[in-house]
């Protein structure tokens, strides 16, 4: 449902302007693969399907926006990883384990981690970076050495 308003919202705005929809999307760096559904998806080289954790969303995206996605609110049907292990990002870092830790102590404990509270979801560890992602609407995240949280 919120996937059809959005695209009813972005076809609005260019045909009001006089110009075609997909004429308008060509021409910008937008996700083209936001317009395909189930196998259309799967067989595009550059999109995945993602599902939300709550509700019963699926959505196709572009891989590179897909992998930055918080694990706990979204599993995507990569193929296999989404990068050759010689390309993965920030793998100069060690891949930190923030989502085996089920509690506030240890996700703090844990350098990288960050304890996030949601009354949306079950509260949970996540990395720094998946947390700084989360809307604050939604999380108020721990992060270490501030005083006030996201």
């Amino acid at each position: 449902m919120a996937v059809a308003l959005l695209l009813a919202a972005l076809a609005a705005a260019p045909v009001a302007a006089g110009r075609g929809f997909f004429n308008q999307i060509e021409t910008s760096n937008a996700d083209l693969c936001i317009l395909y559904k189930g196998v259309e998806c799967a067989l595009h080289p550059e999109c995945v399907t993602c599902h939300a954790s709550v509700g019963s969303i699926d959505v196709c995206m572009e891989t590179a926006i897909a992998i930055k996605l918080p694990t706990q609110l979204f599993t995507c049907d990569f193929p296999s990883p989404p990068f050759p292990p010689d390309e993965q990002p920030d793998s100069d870092e060690p891949n930190t384990d923030c989502q085996s830790k089920l509690d506030e102590s240890s996700c703090a404990a844990t350098q990288k981690c960050v304890w996030c509270l949601s009354a949306a979801v079950p509260s949970a560890c996540y990395q720094d970076d998946e947390a700084r992602r989360l809307p604050p609407a939604v999380f108020q995240c721990k992060f270490p050495g501030l005083v006030t949280s996201q």
